[in-house]
């Protein structure tokens, strides 16, 4: 069986096609949703072979997880927290909430929700943010508990979805709109409805 020599990254032209591959992946993401980012798909999109696509993104979740980290949906870590409950809140949500005020980024939110009901590929990689997500909102809310700043019975799966959900509702479903008010409000009303009584 012939040995394949792996892919230099250090050459300025593989990085070139990465950056195109992603940029078609994001742009068909964006108009088309999840279900257009496919091999073939991006393949095309990009003028590129899907061979090339493949060696770069083996599988459709990993090219998937790529294209959503381009288009900046990124994972907060526990090195960005600062300690304040408040401050860590509205960086963990930052990314949320600029892509639920953006009127291009907003639909491929809610077009993601339904892909996922259908799509094991799309479910998998919403999982894998949300647990992601879910890690460090548990550490935020953790260390607030125990510097009496939120009540000590929070439930942190519920709260994190009472808060997202909130964002999610007044994007979609209020007649009010959603802006970075909305969500500022939404975030102060979380940390007063939850603070020890």
């Amino acid at each position: 069986m012939p040995t394949t020599t792996p892919q230099r990254t250090d050459d300025p032209r593989v990085e070139r096609t990465r950056a195109a591959v992603l940029d078609a992946a994001a742009e068909l993401l964006t108009t088309d949703g999840p279900s257009a980012v496919t091999h073939a798909g991006v393949a095309a999109a990009a003028n590129v072979s899907r061979t090339t696509v493949y060696n770069h993104w083996p599988t459709r979740e990993d090219l998937l997880r790529a294209t959503i980290d381009s288009v900046g949906k990124i994972t907060p870590v526990l090195d960005d927290l600062s300690g304040s409950l408040r401050d860590d809140l509205g960086m963990m949500c930052e990314h949320l909430i600029a892509d639920l005020t953006d009127d291009q980024r907003a639909p491929m939110i809610a077009n993601m929700m339904e892909r996922a009901l259908h799509d094991p590929t799309v479910s998998m990689v919403r999982n894998e943010f949300i647990e992601s997500f879910e890690r460090v909102f548990r550490v935020v809310i953790e260390t607030a508990v125990a510097k009496n700043e939120l009540r000590s019975d929070i439930d942190t799966q519920r709260s994190m979805a009472s808060l997202l959900g909130s964002f999610v509702f007044a994007r979609f479903m209020s007649p009010d709109g959603f802006d970075r008010a909305v969500a500022e409000a939404t975030l102060d009303e979380f940390v007063r409805i939850n603070a020890p009584r």
